[in-house]
């Protein structure tokens, strides 16, 4: 059915397209709901290859930032129009997003930010890549993120895994191992979470005075907290190409290696920015050819039994 104003994002009638989602501010003009849709529309073949068939969670501000703001992962009743749905096993459905369609629809329902399960496309148990957040705690600037960054990339490259880096639309860098999912060579969900760990706690051992693996907040003053929970099962970190719901709509973004010198901002890239930032070449373009199988890894590793 079309919206009254006639306003339609690849398919999917917007209602109230005009409501402000992210207020102006210094930082920008205001952001709308027809806005967002059009962004996602234009980054769906960046945005889907690492969300589509995935179970979802969300943020959503049907009100924009102004309002309400809260986490969901489960669909709603099915609705004609409503967001996809994908089944996991014991649980009831979860968003999901399977085509450009599906992702303005999440728009149009009031999501603003998109969080998938690391899993391989209709596979939700079967990890397809190792997530590494590394946050920085209190009093850290990024310049030390990024030299944790630069730790963790070579530890992996040394193991024989490709690693890729994102910034998370904050200040904080995730860095992301594609690994193989054929039945010959995949992982199941606690020996992803165990590799994650092991190296994150190896390298808190080389740098105890600059990393840690402590929840805690208390415990991260003064240091970049790697966190490896990401990879639990039902845990989830931000999409790449994802606007966050946070002043300044800031974008997690994927960048090259070789982007994060001195001079790197990770604030200029942001929804304001956009168009700048689609217009580059995708640096996650080959993340999928870079997946390696970890099993070999963990043997090496000696994690598994």
């Amino acid at each position: 059915m079309p919206a009254r104003d006639g306003t339609i994002v690849a398919g999917v009638a917007l209602t109230h397209p005009g409501r402000l989602l992210w207020p102006a501010s210094g930082e920008g003009p205001a952001i709308t709901k027809l806005d967002l849709a059009r962004y996602v529309e234009a980054a769906a073949p960046r945005i889907l290859p690492h969300v589509a068939g995935r179970p979802l969670s969300v943020i959503r501000a049907p009100a924009g930032l102004a309002g309400k703001i809260f986490f969901q992962r489960h669909a709603p009743a099915r609705a004609a129009a409503g967001p996809d749905r994908i089944v996991v096993a014991g649980q009831r459905p979860f968003l999901a997003a399977r085509d450009v369609r599906g992702l303005v629809a999440l728009i149009q329902w009031g999501v603003v930010e998109l969080h998938p399960w690391p899993c391989a496309p209709d596979q939700p148990e079967v990890p397809d890549q190792i997530i590494f957040d590394l946050d920085p705690g209190e009093g850290v600037g990024f310049s030390a993120v990024v030299a944790a960054a630069g730790a963790v990339r070579r530890r992996l490259e040394a193991l024989g895994l490709t690693p890729f880096v994102k910034t998370t639309g904050g200040r904080g860098l995730h860095v992301v191992v594609p690994i193989r999912t054929d039945a010959r060579r995949r992982v199941d969900r606690d020996q992803a979470l165990g590799f994650a760990r092991a190296v994150c706690e190896a390298l808190r051992d080389e740098a105890p005075d600059r990393l840690t693996t402590t929840v805690a907040k208390t415990a991260r003053d003064g240091r970049v907290f790697l966190d490896y929970l990401r990879n639990g099962r039902m845990a989830t970190a931000v999409a790449p190409w994802s606007v966050r719901a946070r002043p300044g709509a800031g974008l997690a973004c994927p960048v090259a290696w070789g982007e994060l010198d001195s001079g790197f901002d990770p604030a200029a890239l942001n929804f304001r920015t956009r168009a700048a930032v689609l217009a580059r070449p995708d640096p996650w373009a080959d993340f999928r050819q870079g997946a390696t199988g970890l099993r070999p890894v963990l043997k090496s590793m000696g994690l598994t039994g």
